[in-house]
C-alpha cells in the first residue's frame, strides 16, 4: 500500500509503557503481568481495569482470545524468520528482528545526553522548582536493553503457558517429559495426581493424549497439582510440557510407568521416581536417560526392581545425593568433582567409581549391599572419604567367592588411620595375582596390581611380611607403622608367646617383646607344634634344660642370635624336620641331641662348637647336618659326632 496516498496513517502511541516500563516511566512491569493483577499497595497495574469494554469482551470471548493470541505467536514466529530451533527461539528472533537490533543503531550518547535531563528535574525536585510522583531519576533508563531481553524471554515462556502454544502444545514433543501410563496409574485409585513446581510463574501444562490440561496459575517454587482421570484407559502417552522450566515433577513412585523414562529439564532440582517403602513403589521403567539436566541435586530411584542397566550422571555436577538401593542398576556414573555427599548403591552395582568428590564420607556412601557383587572399584582424589576401609569391606563381604567379584582397583589420594593392624593385613592379599590395577583413564589390564597412592597410618602393630609384600609392588604407598608384629605359622605357638609376653596387653607378639625375652624356659617342651623359626627374632635366651625334650616341630625350631650353647637334654628324644643354630652357639651340654630324630641339623657358625662330653649326639637320629661351606673341614675334625657326615650349607638352600 502507498501510505502517502492512504487515508489512514500508523502512528505508535504512548510506547512509555512498553515491556518492562510502567506509566511513571520506571522499570517495575512483571513479566507474568495480567489484565486484572494489581501491585503491592493494591493498585491495577492496568490504566484501563475498569473498562466496560474490555472486561466485556474478555467474559463474551475468552476461547476466542486465545486462538486469536496463538494466532499472533505463530505469525510472530514466522515473522521472525528462524527456521530450526524451539519455539521459545523463533519467537525471541522476532524481537531480536524488530526491535533489538533496532536499538542498537542508537549511539550511547543519546543514551547519556538523555539521562543529564532527569539529572536536572532531579536537581530542580531537590531546589522545589519541580515536582513529580516519580523520582527523575528512576526514569533514566539507557538504553534498557539487557532488563529488557531477559523480561522478553520470560514473557514468551508465561503466554505461551497461558495460551497452550509452542511447547505446551499438545502436538509439540520437543522439550517435554513423555511416558506412558497404565490403567491402574497409581497405588489407590485410578488417576495420577501430578504435582509440578515450576522455576518461574507460569501455567504449569501436561498433555494426556491430545488433550492439554493446564494447570492454575502458579509462582515460582510453589507445587500445582493437576489431576489426570485415567478412566481404565491403557498404554495412554502422558508428557510433561517444556520440563525445562520445572524445579520438580514430584513423586512418581506410585505411578505404573512402563519402559524406557528419559528425563530432561535444566532446572529440575529433585528427581523421586522410587522410595524407601517398597510396598509404595509402583513404577515400572526398564532404564532411565538423563539429558540436559545439570540443575538436579537429588535422584531417588529406591525399590524399582525393574531398573537395570547403567545410569550415566557425568553431567550432573549439583547432584548431592543419589539413592538406588533396591534397584537393579549394574553401574552408577557421577560427575568428576561434582558436589556428592550421600550415595546408596543397590545390590546389582558392580562398579564403584568416585573421583574428586571432597564432600562424599563413609557415612554416607552405602556400599553394604552391593560389596559382594563389587567387580572394579576406582576412587580418587576423594579428600573425606576412606576408601582403603571401603575396600576392605568390600573384600571382606567377598570372603569365600570362588573365584572372588573383585577384579579391578584403583585407589588414589588418601590419608587414613587403622588402629587394628588385622585390617591392614588384608591389603596384602591385593597381591596374590587374582587382581589388577586400572589406569588413570579407567583402563582395565595396564596395570597387573592393582593401583594404590595414598598414606596409611597404623597406631598399633603391623606384620613385617605383609609390609615387605606391599610396598614391593606399591613404590607410592606410604605406611606409618607403630611397630611391627611377629607372625607364627602355629597358632598354639602364638597363644604361648603372647600370654607369656605381651606386655602391652594387644593380642599379638611384637619384635621389641620378642627382643626382649632373655628365657624361654620349658614352655614348649613336649608338646606338638607346626613350627618355632619365630623363636630366631627372640632376644638372646639362654635355654634351660630340656627346653625341647620329647618336642615333635613339623617344621623347624630356629634359635635366635646370642644364644652361646644348646642346654643339655635341650633336644633330648625331640623330633624336628628342622633346627638351626646361630653363629653364637659355641658349647653343646651333654645329652642335648640325645636320641633326637631330626632331618636337618644347621650350624650357622663358622667355628664348630666345643661339647661337654660323648653323650651329645648319642642316639641320635640326623638325616644331614649342614655348616658353612669354608668349615665343612673343621666340623669333620672336630669330632663332634664321628659317625656323622657334614655338608655344605649351600646344599641345603639348593
Amino acid at each position: 500500500m502507498n501510505m502517502s496516498k492512504s487515508k489512514w496513517r500508523f502512528r505508535q502511541d504512548d510506547l512509555d509503557t512498553i515491556l518492562t516500563v510502567i506509566n511513571q516511566g520506571l522499570m517495575k512491569k512483571p513479566y507474568h503481568v495480567e489484565y486484572h493483577d494489581t501491585y503491592e499497595d493494591g493498585t491495577p497495574v492496568w490504566n484501563g481495569e475498569k473498562s466496560v469494554l474490555w472486561n466485556l469482551m474478555e467474559q463474551a470471548y475468552p476461547e476466542e482470545r486465545a486462538q486469536m493470541m496463538r494466532r499472533m505467536l505463530a505469525k510472530m514466529e514466522e515473522l521472525g524468520g528462524l527456521q530450526k530451533g524451539t519455539h521459545q527461539q523463533k519467537l525471541f528472533a522476532f524481537f531480536e528482528k524488530y526491535y533489538f537490533s533496532v536499538i542498537d543503531n542508537f549511539s550511547s550518547m543519546l543514551y547519556n545526553e538523555d539521562g543529564k535531563l532527569y539529572e536536572k528535574m532531579k536537581l530542580a525536585m531537590l531546589q522545589g522548582t519541580y515536582t513529580n510522583d516519580t523520582d527523575p531519576l528512576g526514569q533514566s533508563l539507557g538504553d534498557g536493553k539487557s532488563p529488557e531481553v531477559a523480561w522478553v524471554k520470560k514473557r514468551i515462556q508465561y503466554l505461551m503457558s497461558k495460551y497452550s502454544f509452542g511447547d505446551y502444545d499438545a502436538k509439540t514433543a520437543e522439550g517435554a517429559i513423555t511416558v506412558r501410563t497404565s490403567a491402574q496409574a497409581d497405588a489407590t485409585t485410578n488417576s495420577i495426581v501430578l504435582r509440578l513446581t515450576p522455576a518461574m510463574k507460569l501455567y504449569p501444562t501436561i498433555a494426556y493424549g491430545t488433550t492439554i490440561m493446564r494447570g492454575a496459575r502458579t509462582d515460582a517454587g510453589k507445587p500445582c497439582e493437576i489431576v489426570v482421570d485415567i478412566n481404565g484407559t491403557s498404554d495412554q502417552q502422558l508428557s510433561v510440557k517444556s520440563a525445562d522450566y520445572l524445579l520438580d515433577i514430584g513423586d512418581w513412585s506410585s505411578y505404573v510407568i512402563n519402559g524406557a523414562l528419559s528425563i530432561i529439564g535444566k532446572r529440575l532440582k529433585r528427581l523421586k521416581l522410587g522410595d524407601e517403602n517398597e510396598q509404595k513403589v509402583k513404577i515400572l521403567i526398564a532404564s532411565l536417560t538423563l539429558g540436559n539436566t545439570t540443575s538436579l541435586e537429588e535422584i531417588d530411584v529406591q525399590n524399582i526392581s525393574t531398573l537395570g542397566g547403567s545410569l550415566d550422571m557425568r553431567s550432573n555436577f549439583r547432584l548431592r545425593k543419589f539413592l538406588a538401593g533396591g534397584s537393579s542398576l549394574t553401574e552408577a556414573h557421577f560427575a568428576d568433582g561434582g558436589a556428592l555427599e550421600e550415595v546408596d548403591y543397590p545390590a546389582s552395582t558392580s562398579y564403584v567409581e568416585l573421583k574428586n568428590l571432597d564432600k562424599l564420607t563413609n557415612e554416607k556412601c552405602n556400599t553394604e549391599a552391593c560389596a559382594p557383587n563389587v567387580m572394579s572399584y576406582f576412587v580418587s582424589g576423594c579428600d573425606n572419604l576412606q576408601p582403603i576401609k571401603m575396600l576392605i569391606g568390600i573384600m571382606d563381604a567377598q570372603v569365600g567367592q570362588v573365584p572372588h567379584s573383585l577384579r579391578y582397583v584403583r585407589c588414589v589420594g588418601f590419608n587414613e588411620t587403622f588402629t587394628d593392624g588385622r585390617a591392614f593385613d588384608k591389603l596384602s592379599q591385593l597381591v596374590d595375582g587374582t587382581y589388577q590395577g586400572i589406569d588413570a583413564e579407567g583402563q582395565y589390564g595396564n596395570d597387573p596390581y592393582p593401583v594404590l597412592d595414598g598414606t596409611i597410618n597404623l597406631t598399633t602393630g603391623a606384620y613385617r611380611d605383609t609390609y615387605d609384600a606391599l610396598m614391593t609392588h606399591y613404590p607410592k604407598l606410604k605406611l606409618n607403622i607403630a611397630k611391627w608384629w611377629i607372625r607364627f605359622e602355629d597358632p598354639e605357638v602364638k597363644r604361648i608367646c603372647v600370654e607369656n609376653w605381651d606386655k602391652d596387653g594387644d593380642g599379638e607378639l611384637s619384635m621389641e617383646e620378642a627382643a626382649a625375652v632373655s628365657s624361654i624356659g620349658t614352655m614348649f617342651r613336649g608338646g606338638s607344634f607346626e613350627s618355632l623359626k619365630e623363636l630366631g627374632m627372640f632376644g638372646t635366651v639362654k635355654l634351660s634344660n630340656g627346653a625341647f625334650q620329647k618336642t615333635t616341630v613339623k617344621e623347624s625350631i630356629v634359635l635366635p642370635e646370642g644364644c652361646t650353647s644348646v642346654a643339655t637334654g635341650a633336644f633330648e628324644k625331640a623330633i624336628v624336620r628342622t633346627i638351626e643354630l646361630p653363629s653364637t652357639v659355641s658349647f653343646l651340654w651333654g645329652t642335648c641331641f640325645h636320641e633326637a630324630r631330626i632331618d636337618n641339623l644347621i650350624f650357622h657358625g663358622t667355628q664348630p662348637p666345643q661339647k661337654y662330653g660323648y653323650w651329645e649326639f648319642l642316639g641320635a637320629k640326623i638325616k644331614h647336618i649342614y655348616v658353612p661351606d669354608e668349615s665343612v673341614e673343621s666340623y669333620r675334625s672336630a669330632n663332634l659326632a664321628p659317625w656323622l657326615e657334614y655338608e655344605p650349607l649351600s646344599k641345603y638352600h639348593s
